[in-house]
């Protein structure tokens, strides 16, 4: 098999900024649909052999604005964390009511389970789920449509980056970032692209 090419579409604005927003099916917002255009228009002008999407609406709706022939694989691998009760809430917040956890998270997020929500240890196996599956797909060019927390994490396996390091890839919504795949690893070759392959 040759060189693939990976592209990670974010989907679009929810709105819901500075919230914690992870398991909770919030729709893509109407600045969202507006911010996406460029990025799903120049995205349907690609011939991809396979695409695959999370099942969670925000980016079910950011696919409906990408045409492609090809059938759409929806896998709950795909989907955002679950925050459990710090969903939808600030920071300050969560800081408010969950001081301890905080610092719990802070000090060993290797192990850490958000109260009511997901562990990391589980949420990092579905990344890893998502990244084996990138190089056991026989396809050249792989769209996936997914979420920030996802793309920041797959970006570490497939670029041999620690996880530890996720925070690196600021990850904005609508816009997509692209991979070359070889079997040692990938390459990054853009980021935060939208519409277009130059930087936006």
């Amino acid at each position: 098999m040759h060189d693939k090419q990976i592209y990670l579409l974010r989907h679009g604005d929810t709105g819901c900024n500075k919230r914690y927003i992870g398991s909770s099916d919030v729709p893509v917002s109407p600045k969202g649909f507006l911010d996406i255009k460029g990025s799903c228009a120049f995205l349907s002008s690609i011939d991809f052999d396979y695409v695959m999407c999370s099942p969670m609406t925000r980016c079910v709706q950011t696919m409906s604005y990408i045409t492609t022939p090809q059938t759409v694989h929806y896998f709950d691998y795909l989907k955002e964390i679950d925050f459990g009760r710090w969903e939808k809430k600030k920071f300050a917040e969560i800081v408010k009511e969950d001081q301890d956890l905080v610092d719990s998270w802070a000090q060993n997020p290797d192990a850490f389970c958000f109260p009511e929500g997901e562990c990391i240890p589980a949420f990092q196996n579905r990344v890893l789920s998502a990244a084996t599956s990138l190089y056991e797909i026989q396809a050249k060019r792989i769209l996936v449509v997914s979420h920030g927390g996802i793309i920041r994490n797959l970006l570490c396996h497939l670029l041999r980056v620690p996880k530890e390091q996720y925070l690196l890839f600021d990850v904005l919504p609508g816009c997509f970032s692209t991979i070359r795949l070889h079997k040692e690893g990938g390459v990054l070759t853009g980021l935060n692209l939208r519409g277009s392959l130059c930087q936006n």
